[in-house]
């Protein structure tokens, strides 16, 4: 009975560290495909400020 409860807890255990991992990859990834954008459209806002100056 012992060994069984022992088993069981190692497989939870495990299993929540697995989803832990796996959300804090999914976040990563998601930070990192934002910063693409962000230059983007940071590039895009100053050029539009330069226009607007200009005229």
């Amino acid at each position: 009975m012992k060994s069984f409860f022992l088993i069981f807890m190692v497989f939870s255990l495990s299993s929540c560290a697995v989803a832990s991992l796996t959300t804090t990859a999914v976040s990563t990834a998601i930070k990192v495909a934002e910063v693409p954008f962000k230059v983007i459209g940071g590039v895009l806002s100053d050029k539009e400020e330069e226009a607007e100056e200009e005229q």
